[in-house]
Formats: C-alpha cells, structure tokens, sequence
C-alpha cells in the first residue's frame, strides 16, 4: 500500500472540489507567533531518516480564496486572551505566494522545531513545519502523472510553538517547545479553524 492511499479512497468517494489539509506546526522564523496561520498552496518534504528519498517541493493547482480572510481576522479577537500574555499582537494570516519556495510549509520525518541558532536547519526551507501535508502534494503529483484527476488543495497550519531561544541544551528547549504546545495548541487551533470556515465559505 503506497502513503496515503486512504486519504485517495476517501477523495474518489467523497469527490470534493477542494481539499484542505490542517492543524498544528511549530512556527520558523522569530517573525510569527502562537496563533498565527499559514496558508500555503506549496508544501515541501525535508526529511532526515527513512523518508529522504520523498524530498521535493509540491504546488497546488488551488487559486486560494481570500474573500473573507478579512472577517476571519477579527474573529481571531474572541479567542486572543486564550493565546500567551507575551504575544506582542493578534494573531495573522501569511498567504503563501504559489512560487516562494522558502514560505511554504514543511513536512518531516523527525521532531524538530525552529531555535534562534536553526539547530534542526529548518530555516530557508518553509515557514512552518509539521509532519503530513506533504504527501497530500505527493498523492496529487503521482495522480497527475498518471493523468487521474485530484482536487484543487492547500495547507492550512497554525502556530502552536514559536521559534525557541537556543538556551540551554537542545533537551531543554525541546521542552519548552512541548510545553507551549501543550498549553496553546489547543487554542491556536481555534485560528486555523476559523480559517478553514474562510475558505470554504468562500468556495
């Protein structure tokens, strides 16, 4: 059974006009903090273990509709004091441009988070990583190939750990990315949510 072949059954069954990928990621880059949403119609594999051989960057054919991206941005208000105190703003929306390959969100085959000294290198690569939305590219260039149809697609990802200080040991920061996670992931993920409704609203 090859990656993913479920994920196809559940596409040829349901026959949707548009896929959406979504949930939690760890924020690269000092710039985005817990709450924020990727939008991204590029994914990328960056993968150090047995999936190497998968490393590529994926595009979507999906023209993202940003119509209500506006209201969805003061929807994220209601939810704003469930975010840390230390947030310096409300949370926001990055729209991947479909051609800025180092914004896009990255899959892994490890558990790595972005440090102030990119331990894991993950800078360069995406603006967020996480460890699935990639084979949904995967699937969608291997039916293409094979001239089978594939619905339109995009990542959506929230910012559940921002990018950690490189203090300490790198045990010790992974704590501290966990330890956020585990307190706001939940609630970040109330942004991404509500960014998914924007887009399928928009449909």
């Amino acid at each position: 059974m090859r990656p993913g072949s479920g994920s196809v059954d559940v596409i040829e069954d349901v026959e949707p006009e548009l896929v959406l990928t979504t949930g939690t990621g760890g924020g690269i880059g000092k710039q985005f903090e817990v709450g924020d949403v990727i939008v991204s119609p590029l994914v990328n594999f960056f993968c150090k273990k047995a999936f190497k051989r998968l490393d590529n960057v994926y595009g979507s054919s999906a023209a993202t509709n940003t119509k209500h991206f506006a209201k969805a941005q003061t929807l994220f208000k209601a939810n704003a004091h469930q975010l840390p105190i230390d947030n310096t703003r409300a949370p926001e929306i990055t729209l991947v441009k479909a051609n800025d390959l180092k914004s896009c969100i990255v899959t892994t085959d490890f558990f790595g988070f972005d440090t102030s000294d990119d331990h894991f290198a993950l800078q360069k690569h995406g603006d967020l990583t996480e460890m699935g939305d990639a084979i949904v590219g995967l699937l969608a260039d291997e039916m293409a190939k094979a001239n089978q149809p594939f619905p339109r697609w995009v990542a959506v990802r929230n910012v559940s750990d921002p990018q950690i200080k490189a203090q300490g040991t790198i045990k010790e920061q992974s704590a501290e990315a966990a330890h956020i996670y585990k307190a706001f992931g939940r609630w970040s993920s109330v942004c991404s949510a509500i960014v998914c409704w924007a887009l399928i609203a928009a449909e």
